[in-house]
């Protein structure tokens, strides 16, 4: 174990992924403070580009991570930003990948939400609750109780601001199998 008053520095281009290490380096004597007190950064070496390639187009099993209410940045409309976390995929490297999903609540983009809610798998079907109901979207974000709803989500490859990048293009119902296992959790 090092010497906590030696002063330590991580390499980010050799430790990519380890957020809670990589590439800081503590003062001498000194450890990190509650407000980041301490902490030194050397961003040499790594690129700008990240380092998370682009997954193939296909359809990913995945369970609702986060769901966030907001005024999209366009147009100022009322939206859910939904974070689906990919799950129970044989390539190891895909299992823990993060999407992002954004519907409006304008008369346009409910339909979209409805589609959502329809198809996502809840514990206490909660989202067929909210299909039967009015609700403020806002609470529902906040409540958390449509986290860790099921899904699988049809990805695209598509290009933004110059590269490749994964696009969610929609949700659909969890498969068989993740729906029994989802039953049995």
């Amino acid at each position: 174990m090092p010497d906590p008053k030696e002063k330590q520095a991580f390499d980010l281009s050799e430790a990519e992924g380890e957020e809670e290490v990589s590439g800081t380096e503590f003062g001498e004597g000194e450890g990190l403070g509650e407000d980041g007190e301490g902490l030194v950064v050397n961003l040499d070496g790594v690129s700008e580009e990240g380092n998370f390639p682009v997954m193939p187009r296909g359809i990913y099993s995945a369970n609702l991570y986060e769901l966030t209410y907001g005024l999209s940045q366009s147009k100022g409309n009322p939206m859910w930003t939904w974070i689906w976390e990919v799950e129970n995929h044989p390539e190891p490297d895909y299992n823990g990948r993060r999407f992002y999903y954004h519907t409006t609540f304008t008369d346009q983009g409910r339909s979209r939400v409805k589609r959502a809610l329809i198809r996502i798998k809840c514990q206490d079907d909660y989202n067929k609750v909210l299909l039967n109901t009015s609700f403020k979207p806002e609470d529902v974000a906040l409540e958390g109780k449509l986290l860790g709803a099921k899904a699988r989500l049809r990805v695209d490859v598509r290009p933004y601001q110059g590269k490749k990048s994964n696009n969610v293009r929609d949700i659909l119902p969890p498969s068989e199998s993740d729906d029994a296992s989802f039953l049995n959790a």
